[in-house]
């Protein structure tokens, strides 16, 4: 997902959760303990698709600043999750 991020931007990280359901991507990870990545994961999608419009369709917050903190919370997450496994098997 933080690929499609990085590639396609938010509306391709939106759209790979519309096709797999918000809920059902972030249940492996739960499940094998990595729960704050299923939060992390949560909130970039979240903010991902969270483009609130006004009557007329315009943007009413055209920031990407939310956005832009939950990629890289996930990202930096990721790299630390990442450093820390391949120590462990290293042990």
């Amino acid at each position: 997902m933080r690929r499609a991020g990085g590639a396609g931007g938010r509306r391709a990280v939106a759209e790979s959760a519309r096709a797999s359901g918000r809920e059902a991507g972030y249940g492996p990870l739960r499940r094998a303990g990595f729960a704050a990545a299923a939060g992390l994961a949560a909130a970039l999608v979240t903010e991902a698709d969270r483009r609130p419009r006004d009557a007329f369709g315009r943007l009413t917050d055209p920031s990407a600043d939310g956005y832009a903190w939950a990629w890289l919370a996930a990202s930096a997450h990721l790299t630390a999750a990442r450093r820390s496994l391949v120590a462990a098997s290293w042990a």
